[in-house]
C-alpha cells in the first residue's frame, strides 16, 4: 500500500503536467463562510504542486509512523507482532486516504475549476470515510481471524480500537504510540467523541465566521 500512495501522487503529478496547457492564469484555492471564493493560485510550479507536495509529506510523516509500529512489534511488546502489523496497515490506509485526496485537488482545482466548496467537502469526506473506514473494517475482521487462530492478543482491542464492557475505564492507554484512546463499550464513548470533535470545529466556524464579516 506504501508505493500505491505515493504512485497516486506521481501520476497525478504526471497528469498535471501533460496538460498544463489547459491549466488557467489563477485558479480558487479557498472558499469564505458565504461560499464565496477568497482566495486564489496563479499558475506557476510551485502553485501547481503544493497539493501533491502537502501528500507527499503526510506520506512520508504515515509511512515512518507505519515503519516504527512494524519494527515495535520485532520486540517484546503488549501486541504480538502479527497486530502491529494491522495497526501498520492501517496508517498506511490514511496515507492512502490523504494522497487521494490531494491529487484530486491538485488536478480538479486548476483543471475543473469548481464554483463552490461544497463538491470538494462531500468528495473528501466520502474519499476519507471510504478508505479508512474499510481498513478498520478489515483491521477488526483480521483480529479476529489472529484470535481465532491461537494467537494471544490484549482484551478489547479490535482492530484500530478499543472495546471492553468488562473495561470500566472512558480512557485506555494506547497500545500504540503515545497517549490514550476511548473504551468503546463505555456509555460515554460516542458523547466523549462528539464532544472532541464538535467542540474545535465550532470554534474554527466561529473564527471564520467573525473573519468573514
Amino acid at each position: 500500500m506504501r508505493w500505491i500512495s505515493l504512485g497516486v501522487l506521481v501520476a497525478a503529478g504526471i497528469l498535471l503536467a501533460l496538460m498544463w496547457g489547459d491549466v488557467p492564469d489563477r485558479w480558487v484555492t479557498h472558499w469564505g463562510v458565504h461560499d464565496q471564493p477568497d482566495g486564489w493560485a496563479v499558475k506557476n510550479a510551485v502553485s501547481a504542486a503544493m497539493p501533491l507536495l502537502l501528500g507527499l509529506f503526510s506520506w512520508l510523516v504515515l509511512e515512518a509512523m507505519a515503519l516504527w509500529i512494524e519494527r515495535r512489534g520485532s520486540t517484546p511488546a503488549t501486541f504480538p507482532r502479527e497486530m502491529m502489523l494491522v495497526q501498520a496497515t492501517v496508517a498506511r490506509a490514511v496515507g492512502l486516504a490523504i494522497c487521494l485526496l490531494c491529487a484530486a485537488l491538485a488536478l480538479v482545482l486548476p483543471l475543473m475549476q469548481p464554483r463552490s466548496s461544497i463538491p470538494i467537502v462531500v468528495g473528501a469526506l466520502a474519499n476519507i470515510g471510504l478508505v479508512v473506514g474499510t481498513a478498520a473494517l478489515w483491521a477488526s475482521r483480521q483480529t479476529r481471524r489472529l484470535r481465532a487462530a491461537g494467537v494471544a492478543l490484549p482484551e478489547g482491542y479490535k482492530g484500530f480500537f478499543y472495546s471492553n464492557p468488562r473495561d470500566a475505564r472512558l480512557w485506555v492507554s494506547k497500545a500504540v504510540g503515545v497517549g490514550w484512546t476511548l473504551n468503546f463499550a463505555h456509555r460515554l464513548a460516542w458523547p466523549a467523541l462528539i464532544a472532541l470533535v464538535a467542540v474545535p470545529l465550532a470554534v474554527a466556524l466561529l473564527i471564520t465566521f467573525a473573519a468573514g464579516r
